[in-house]
């Protein structure tokens, strides 16, 4: 069980890595991939129909673009620092965790009555 415990932690933890080197990349790629994404919007299929469910969704998609496209030109500038820290708060969470869960894990094998012996046939 221990041995499940940390795999699945290690596995996470190259996820969360994974995810880290991501949010890096585009922090650091810039903001103008951003402003490419508006003369897209006009080519999404079904469009009127989308308009009939949800009325402005082009208006608020683009609200959002904008603000993303500010928001990461704010932080491309501490992306190298903002990355480490969350990758490291979550790192440490995880592996934390991991290791709380291997503790209970001996404790409950240590308190538990050990199995009855098999009787001779």
């Amino acid at each position: 069980m221990i041995v499940a415990i940390w795999i699945v932690a290690l596995l996470l933890l190259a996820l969360w890595s994974l995810a880290g080197w991501g949010l890096h990349a585009l922090l650091l790629g810039g903001v103008q991939w951003v402003g490419d994404l508006k003369p897209l919007l006009e080519r999404i299929p079904f469009s009127v129909w989308i308009e009939r469910w949800v009325p402005g969704w082009q208006d608020a998609i683009r609200l959002a673009l904008d603000l993303m496209q500010s928001l990461l030109g704010w932080l491309g500038g501490a992306a190298p620092v903002l990355v480490w820290v969350v990758w490291a708060v979550g790192a440490v969470l995880l592996l934390g965790f991991a290791a709380l869960l291997s503790l209970v894990v001996a404790l409950v094998r240590k308190n538990s009555p050990p199995p009855p012996a098999p009787t001779p046939v």
